[in-house]
């Protein structure tokens, strides 16, 4: 039995099978609430004139927004905004802000790392 040409040409050809990335529910949630939440700390800062805290709300939108589109880098940006957030929480003693910047930053690591081969 003989295979007709137009499926040999798919295990000879020189172009690599196109990637395809699925983002799965879990983590496409977590990154519209991620984006969303710092839309609504920009507006907020917006309001009361916190241009530190608006530049780090739109410096993690950026980075979301470029997980969303599977960028190595942002991922990294995201976790160096939870080291700020961190970093923030120590400044003024909150040990519960503390607590959830650690369990965001984990949660966006699991999340993530799951899906790391497909980020370019």
């Amino acid at each position: 039995m003989s295979q007709p040409a137009h499926q040999d040409e798919r295990y000879l050809s020189s172009q690599p099978p196109p990637i395809v990335r699925v983002r799965g529910p879990l983590l496409s949630g977590w990154l519209m609430f991620f984006v969303i939440s710092n839309l609504v700390v920009s507006f907020i800062a917006i309001q009361n004139a916190n241009w530190l805290t608006l530049a780090w709300s739109t410096f993690g939108i950026t980075c979301g927004v470029g997980v969303w589109l599977w960028y190595k880098f942002a991922f990294y940006g995201m976790l160096l905004g939870y080291g700020y957030n961190i970093a923030a929480a120590l400044d003024t003693g909150s040990v519960q802000n503390v607590m959830f910047s650690l369990v965001f930053m984990g949660l966006t690591y699991f999340l993530v790392r799951q899906k790391w081969e497909l980020f370019r």
